[in-house]
């Protein structure tokens, strides 16, 4: 059986023809792990069927009480330099409201991603690799010179690197 569409618009009259195709939705069991233990099952297709799930670390108080303070070293003029490393990747799903979930970026394996500390005068340099299936780019909060603002240039996708 065929479908037909008709489209009338100001005395217009136009016909779309569509040839026989089953377009029946094909069920789809997936099973989640919510952030409070609950298994919740459901049919059809409500996520991107690219991605597997993994799990999201996500504690947000963790956040206002934990900081990367990076790998230290120090230059032959006494500088303190703190080298960080930052890992993107976008295979990752996450729990954004109970039963609700969503592809999320991940910066260390973490949404959001690791908070950085430095200490006035320190030179940070950041070691940024692109995991993701996408290119990326980088930009950071904070007082800094704008020179010195993030990463302007695309990395790309599949192990890109930046530094």
């Amino acid at each position: 059986m065929s479908v037909v569409l008709v489209i009338v618009s100001l005395g217009f009259v136009g016909y779309l023809v569509f040839p026989a195709m089953d377009i029946t939705a094909q069920e789809k069991p997936e099973t989640f792990v919510t952030h409070s233990g609950a298994v919740v099952q459901t049919t059809g297709d409500i996520l991107d069927p690219v991605y597997t799930i993994q799990e999201v670390e996500f504690d947000p108080q963790k956040y206002l009480r934990e900081f990367d303070y990076g790998k230290v070293s120090y230059l032959e003029d006494g500088t303190t330099l703190r080298e960080f490393t930052i890992i993107a990747e976008d295979d990752k799903m996450m729990e954004i409201a109970p039963g609700i979930f969503y592809n999320v970026w991940t910066f260390n394996g973490t949404v959001p991603g690791p908070t950085i500390r430095a200490t006035e005068g320190d030179l940070v340099r950041i070691h940024f690799t692109n995991n993701g299936s996408k290119e990326h780019t980088m930009h950071f909060h904070g007082n800094h010179p704008a020179e010195m603002d993030g990463i302007f240039e695309i990395v790309g996708s599949n192990g890109g690197q930046f530094t």
